[in-house]
């Protein structure tokens, strides 16, 4: 039986959206050592160098929502820890010191878990980070890998998802789609990327896609200041071969883990000559900042124009 709160709300109810708004009351405003707290891709935490921030994170990887039983252990380890490299990613900082909890079946052979490990330090490594630590437990069913990650980032090279100013030019990295044929446990997060971003630009907001185009969209403008809205053009988003030519799935599929940010159009011209120089990683436009009170809304090649609901990954949604 469900547990319900008094009002009679699950947290199917709610979504996860809702259920993170309701905690994000519960806990309250943090201390002065918190610059950003709950809402964004990592906690910002202030330390003793005033130039810099440390970046917070923890994301779960849990058998049979993340990935298959039969799943190739040290792709689960890689995908472990790449999500949590790219919420480092997201707010443009250097991922530094990582923490492992695994939940394990007493009867997992050791050389799995052995496989799992090397998944896990061959991202951490490639992206200059180091496992410090960590603890393991027993389950009665499904497995599950936690990784909490330390990184930082310079204060005047921090992007948050609240900055989208009216007027800016929407950009994403790679291609998006049908990850979960296979992308999602081999994606590569986009640190290098959006640390040379961050370095040569000025990006007003950032989030990496996790849950979908249509999800992340919803959260960059929700986060954004009041009559903020993003216009989308379905014809500029750019689709991966395993979207075999599906919107919807550009949309919706979620597990892409690429850069969606803004921009001010003026830097838009140089910024694609640089990174074509730089990168063998797409980039396009797909759509402008726009003042309106409905938040997000997709142009389609028709011309028509519709609202965008979140329809992306929900971990309470019924699947």
């Amino acid at each position: 039986m469900k547990r319900r709160e008094p009002n009679g709300s699950s947290v199917q109810d709610l979504g996860e959206f809702g259920l993170i708004r309701q905690l994000r009351r519960l806990v309250g405003s943090a201390d002065k050592s918190v610059a950003v707290g709950i809402g964004d891709d990592c906690a910002v935490l202030r330390g003793r160098d005033p130039r810099r921030y440390y970046l917070y994170t923890c994301d779960p990887v849990v058998e049979g929502i993340h990935y298959r039983e039969a799943a190739a252990p040290r792709r689960v380890g890689w995908k472990a820890m790449a999500r949590n490299l790219s919420d480092i990613a997201a707010m443009g900082g250097r991922p530094r010191w990582a923490v492992v909890s695994i939940g394990l079946r007493p009867g997992t052979d050791v050389r799995w878990v052995k496989q799992l490990y090397a998944g896990l330090q061959a991202a951490a490594k490639q992206f200059g980070c180091r496992i410090v630590g960590g603890d393991t437990t027993h389950v009665r069913h499904e497995q599950f890998v936690v990784v909490a990650l330390i990184g930082e980032v310079e204060k005047s090279r921090i992007v948050l998802r609240r900055g989208a100013k009216i007027g800016d030019s929407v950009m994403v990295t790679g291609t998006l789609g049908g990850s979960w044929r296979g992308k999602h446990l081999s994606f590569i997060p986009r640190i290098r990327e959006a640390r040379w971003l961050v370095t040569h630009f000025p990006v007003h907001a950032m989030i990496d896609l996790s849950d979908g185009l249509s999800n992340d969209l919803q959260r960059l403008a929700e986060a954004s200041p009041r009559g903020t809205a993003f216009e989308i053009h379905a014809a500029d988003i750019p689709l991966s071969r395993a979207a075999r030519r599906s919107l919807a799935a550009a949309l919706n599929d979620g597990e892409d883990f690429e850069l969606l940010f803004t921009i001010d159009p003026r830097h838009v011209t140089a910024l694609r000559q640089k990174w074509a120089r730089r990168f063998r990683t797409e980039l396009t436009e797909i759509g402008r900042v726009v003042k309106s009170r409905h938040r997000v809304a997709l142009i389609g090649r028709d011309g028509s124009r519709k609202r965008l609901l979140a329809a992306g990954y929900d971990h309470f949604a019924t699947h």
